[in-house]
């Protein structure tokens, strides 16, 4: 029989909207059991052999990556109206999402300890923590603990850091494990990964905020104290679909990981065991440097300081305002990891114009953070809508601009990925740290009260 190869060189995003990785995907035809007789089609992704039982397994493990993060970002309209941080909570939660990164370092110590020991029951472990996070957090996310005089949410907190190691992990445990099977089955994973925003984000829009807070006297008949409209479903609802999918995603990675149809669609466990050739960067150092310092700049960015200053640039706009960013904003980052899977990737030039126009939503949204509780329109129905395009626009821009300069350190190999990799940890951490340091310890933002007396 002759051998017969179609060779497609693609690029597809390596982590939750933060990295493309370049594959070339190399296909024999033959019969594959899954989809019957016949050969496989040259061509685009969508044509060649699959089979779409296996297609289904993947998608719903890939939901489970970072589900825990996406849906309690697009749930803090709600939550920053029931917990006691109110305004300052995202700062909070931003900063124990960064220190779900200990989990890489756990899993590198677990794996000198225990070097046989397969992926599969990392993978195991790590989902049935964050399904039972998100189970226990609708339960207990009202539960405060007296801290330093004052009541903090000491068990929300620690649960979002829990939901958390999920995804913080899932790039160097959930990765390597899709080398098991053909390549052609990364795009469907990584589809199942973006999900993980999207689907919070709609269930987030159906189940609305409510509307704006009531003020009525107080049981003492002195003061105002707000009362907060119901939403379609409480948060406790919320989490516990948020659990359900989590569980979903466990029982998913079992049967693709057990059942044995799919043996004709893995790797040979010689070619799995086979090391990449890692090449050295290529470029100069200067370039190098400006590159990871733009990398460093766009996730302390998108995943420090835009997360913690989100709720004090909405809310002076209303609460329907808040929940619309939030939501929007989460489905533009999948959008945005999309349009680099076929989309030709844009020249240094285009990128350099991007970024100089998404420069305006992205000023607008510091200042008015900054000028809370009186920004600019905040009692004009534009505000509103400028606000929500601002926010919608800044992570569109900013996340496909994180995606493009991993494609780019593509070109220096492992070194270069691992260097991408680096700046991309210190630059959520340093982002995160600066701003939980920013709102909680100095006056630069302000939550006013909510009834004034």
């Amino acid at each position: 029989m002759t051998d017969t190869t179609n060779r497609t060189r693609v690029f597809l995003p390596a982590t939750n909207a933060t990295s493309f990785k370049e594959m070339t995907i190399t296909e024999e035809k033959e019969r594959v059991p899954c989809l019957g007789k016949g050969e496989a089609g040259g061509g685009g992704m969508v044509t060649r052999r699959r089979c779409v039982a296996l297609d289904a397994l993947l998608a719903c493990w890939g939901l489970g990556a970072w589900l825990g993060v996406n849906g309690l970002y697009v749930q803090l309209p709600l939550l920053v109206q029931a917990l006691p941080e109110g305004w300052s909570l995202p700062s909070a939660m931003a900063l124990a999402v960064q220190l779900a990164n200990v989990g890489l370092l756990a899993y590198a110590a677990l794996r000198r300890l225990l070097p046989r020991a397969p992926d599969a029951a990392y993978i195991y472990g790590l989902l049935t923590i964050g399904t039972l996070a998100l189970l226990l957090n609708s339960f207990l996310y009202t539960a405060t603990t007296p801290v330093a005089g004052a009541d903090r949410s000491v068990a929300f907190l620690t649960l979002t850091f829990f939901a958390a190691l999920v995804g913080c992990t899932s790039s160097v445990l959930f990765y390597p494990y899709l080398r098991h099977f053909r390549e052609v089955y990364l795009a469907t994973y990584l589809a199942g990964e973006g999900l993980s925003g999207f689907i919070p984000s709609i269930l987030a829009l159906v189940q609305g905020v409510g509307g704006e807070p009531e003020c009525v006297p107080g049981p003492d008949a002195e003061t105002l104290v707000p009362v907060h409209p119901p939403a379609r479903f409480d948060t406790s609802a919320f989490l516990l679909m948020l659990a359900g999918l989590s569980a979903l995603s466990l029982v998913s990675f079992v049967g693709l990981h057990n059942l044995r149809a799919f043996d004709s669609e893995r790797v040979p466990r010689a070619a799995v065991a086979k090391e990449e050739e890692a090449e050295a960067p290529r470029g100069s150092r200067t370039l190098w440097a400006a590159v990871m310092s733009l990398t460093l700049l766009l996730n302390a960015l998108s995943n420090g300081v835009l997360p913690s200053v989100q709720s004090y640039s909405c809310m002076p706009y209303g609460v329907r305002a808040y929940h619309l960013a939030t939501s929007l904003a989460a489905m533009a980052n999948p959008a945005a990891c999309l349009a680099g899977v076929w989309l030709r990737p844009a020249s240094a030039r285009m990128l350099a114009a991007l970024l100089a126009v998404a420069a305006v939503p992205l000023a607008y949204l510091l200042a008015a953070a900054l000028l809370s509780p009186a920004p600019p329109l905040h009692r004009h129905p534009a505000g509103e809508v400028l606000i929500v395009v601002s926010w919608v626009w800044a992570a569109a821009s900013v996340s496909y601009a994180r995606l493009w300069v991993c494609a780019w350190a593509r070109r220096g190999g492992a070194r270069g990925m691992r260097l991408c990799g680096a700046a991309t940890q210190l630059g959520s951490a340093l982002g995160s740290l600066l701003l939980f340091l920013l709102v909680t310890r100095t006056a630069l933002f302000t939550q006013p009260a909510p009834c004034p007396n």
